[in-house]
């Protein structure tokens, strides 16, 4: 039993925690008495993150599941997600939906992040296309503010 204990103390150190109960992280809650609470400007806020997804994770895990895993997302930035939105990789190459993050956990042992929706992703009323730039394309996790992607039309509006 001792080994044991000594053990799970260890684990955690070397990267390991499989034997660690799950903890999920609530987003930070920005609304005192129903009225929004920003300080500065709301589109300097990041609340958002852009993830690049191609067709067949896109239907199967964001469309289906309700959620996305395997992301690495920032320690600073944790509590700071509201909003996921998915980048639709080539041929579409446009953000085109949106959900609100219920809650973010530990994904596996590798640093990385499952993000589970509070409801179904909904589709943008129209894509925010690539643009000109083929260089905004997103290969990774990009942070951004839910209120620039509302009035983007473009992933320069939205990343400059």
């Amino acid at each position: 039993m001792c080994f044991l204990k000594e053990m799970l103390q260890v684990l955690p150190l070397i990267g390991i925690h499989a034997f660690e109960a799950v903890k999920r992280i609530k987003p930070e809650k920005t609304e005192k008495d129903g009225i929004p609470d920003f300080s500065g400007k709301l589109e300097s806020v990041k609340d958002l993150v852009v993830v690049p997804a191609n067709e067949e994770g896109f239907q199967h895990v964001f469309l289906n599941e309700n959620c996305w895993y395997a992301i690495r997302i920032g320690g600073g930035m944790l509590d700071k997600l509201k909003w996921i939105a998915a980048y639709q990789t080539r041929p579409v190459s446009a953000i085109t939906h949106i959900a609100e993050i219920d809650h973010i956990e530990p994904y596996g042992d590798s640093n990385k992040y499952k993000l589970v929706f509070t409801s179904p992703a909904q589709k943008l009323e129209r894509p925010i296309i690539l643009g000109t730039n083929p260089n905004l394309s997103p290969q990774a996790p990009r942070y951004a503010s839910h209120a620039k992607l509302m009035k983007a039309k473009t992933l320069q509006d939205l990343f400059a």
